[in-house]
């Protein structure tokens, strides 16, 4: 065995840490991620998973043009995960925790951008607790373009505090940001890690739930930060918005908390139903108010609400738990 082989042996026994991203067509906005990674301040040693979930572009070709960086930047290891029997980013996670080799799992995503600090906030976090949330600035689309020395400006230049713990508002369903979070893999597996049936959305407050259900509260953190991509009003965006909503019911319908939501319990879908009529109204008197990207991103959101209920209220269609799909490699 060469000197060179013995130290990256060395380097992978030391690792604490494994980074997840999930990929879809990503590759263009892996780069960024990536870079924010391989510069991030006093990090522990960590590895980095790119798991490809059926990409037809090259999120491997961009992770090596980065391979070196991350490694003089502080991986120990970074490799790229195929996971392709199913589509959705609860199987991609499953499958690169499956892969991880540390005990500390963090997770973030392909378009989105990590603090400085990200990366050391979470060993501190990881010493008060078994699973949290960091922060997000959210951050429009073009700001994206502008790199990651301003990006980090941004969402370092304010002075953002050390990383402390949080009790969450107590929600029906509780909140856990999917594309930036922290977990152990005792109890990712515990947990069944992400559930199949909600591939798309609602996933991350599905694993809060079981977590708070098994005992572990999630917490919010003010530190392990990330610059959240926001995109222009639009078909997607409108898209989202119904997917976050119906899955939103759905979990509330399967959990028993429908009338504890903040959405449509005690008749708040009702009143924003009505609300939103309102606003329609006033634009088309007044157009110096007028807004129809917004008012549409808003009907989308409403829209789905209903549907939910239609689907698993009423209809009870609600589809069977897919624990730990992914998970056994």
């Amino acid at each position: 065995m060469t000197g060179a082989q013995q130290q990256t042996d060395a380097q992978r026994h030391e690792i604490s840490m494994s980074v997840i991203i999930p990929c879809h067509n990503s590759a263009r906005t892996l780069g960024l991620q990536l870079e924010a990674l391989a510069t991030q301040v006093t990090p522990p040693p960590f590895e980095v998973i790119v798991v490809d979930n059926r990409s037809t572009d090259s999120p491997g070709a961009v992770l090596e043009q980065h391979r070196d960086a991350l490694l003089s930047g502080g991986a120990s290891d970074v490799r790229i995960v195929r996971a392709e029997k199913e589509s959705g980013v609860s199987y991609a996670r499953n499958a690169g925790a499956a892969d991880a080799r540390t005990e500390r799992l963090v997770f973030c995503d392909a378009d989105d951008c990590v603090s400085a600090r990200w990366l050391s906030d979470a060993e501190t976090l990881f010493a008060l607790a078994p699973v949290f949330s960091g922060s997000a600035l959210p951050t429009p689309e073009c700001a994206f373009a502008q790199g990651l020395s301003q990006l980090r400006a941004d969402l370092d230049g304010d002075g953002a505090s050390a990383p402390r713990l949080e009790e969450q508002e107590p929600l029906a369903i509780p909140i856990l940001m999917g594309g930036d979070f922290g977990i152990t893999k005792d109890l990712y597996l515990a947990l069944g890690g992400f559930d199949q049936s909600l591939p798309r959305a609602g996933e991350d407050n599905d694993l809060a739930f079981r977590a708070r259900a098994a005992g572990y509260e999630p917490h919010d953190s003010r530190g392990m930060r990330i610059a959240y991509r926001q995109r222009p009003p639009g078909t997607a965006g409108r898209a989202t918005a119904r997917r976050a909503a119906r899955a939103h019911v759905l979990l509330c319908v399967r959990y028993k908390v429908l009338s504890g939501s903040a959405y449509i319990g005690r008749f708040r879908l009702l009143a924003a139903t009505a609300m939103l009529g309102a606003s329609a109204v006033r634009m088309a008197v007044d157009p110096s108010h007028r807004d129809i990207p917004g008012l549409r991103n808003r009907a989308a959101g409403i829209r789905g609400f209903w549907e939910g209920l239609l689907l698993y209220a009423v209809l009870r269609r609600v589809p069977p738990p897919r624990l730990g799909v992914g998970l056994r490699r």
